[in-house]
């Protein structure tokens, strides 16, 4: 009988590579009574366990909603493997996905901030318009927070946000470009990998951002920042030749 554990999982798999895959029907088999407990413990294991297949191919989406019911938990344990499994599993397409909203929201206002960082790395994976339009706001609120952790991903979910939700993106700007500004370099590094990654598609459109800039290049330190902003001008000359001489 197959042990409840994700290490007795990845043993059993080595040791079965002759039938490998006859062995992963049978651990599946059990996984899916386990996910019929009561007991939350054995339920997370099981997710775990479906994580781990998932990675070598098989799929999970069938047990899509128990994973949902994990970041619903209190526990930061079972909140962490239930948002890895989204993650690894869901898609636009995914039938439960609209069923997260709330569960997002939640850990969207946590004073916890590493519940807080779970549910954003979530969002940036599977983030579809629903979900884009739906949070839009609850993120917004996380660029203030004091924490310059929970404002760094804050400023990196908006990049995935306004993919998805584009109307988010005129009014939300602004505060964007505030972030250019902010007191901690990691901040304002992810500002600037964003609103890089937007000039992509119109440099045009930020050609008022080049006196922000031109400062950013000379007083930060951070090298991969720096290129970032040295490509981003390179964007920006052949609408403004004049920015070529500051540059050299």
């Amino acid at each position: 009988m197959f042990r409840k554990s994700l290490t007795d999982l990845v043993k059993g798999i080595r040791a079965n590579k002759k039938n490998e895959d006859g062995f992963i029907r049978l651990c599946i088999d059990e996984i899916r009574e386990e996910l019929r407990s009561p007991d939350m413990k054995l339920k997370a294991i099981a997710i775990q366990k479906l994580t781990y297949l998932h990675m070598l191919g098989y799929d999970m989406e069938w047990a899509a909603i128990h994973a949902i019911t994990l970041i619903s938990q209190p526990q930061f344990n079972y909140k962490r493997i239930g948002y890895l499994a989204m993650a690894q599993c869901f898609h636009e397409t995914t039938d439960v996905i609209i069923m997260t909203t709330q569960a997002f929201k939640k850990d969207l206002t946590s004073s916890n901030q590493y519940e807080v960082g779970l549910a954003i790395s979530c969002l940036a994976n599977i983030c579809t318009p629903d979900l884009a339009r739906d949070l839009v706001s609850d993120v917004e609120a996380l660029l203030n927070s004091s924490r310059k952790y929970v404002r760094k991903k804050a400023v990196l979910v908006l990049f995935k946000i306004f993919l998805q939700y584009p109307d988010a993106l005129r009014p939300l700007f602004p505060r964007l470009k505030e972030k250019l500004q902010d007191s901690h370099p990691s901040v304002v590094a992810s500002a600037v990998n964003v609103i890089c990654e937007l000039a992509r598609k119109n440099p045009k459109n930020y050609l008022s951002l080049a006196a922000i800039f031109y400062r950013l290049l000379t007083s930060l330190n951070n090298n991969w920042t720096l290129i970032k902003i040295v490509k981003l001008f390179g964007a920006l000359t052949p609408h403004e030749p004049r920015l070529a001489k500051k540059i050299d």
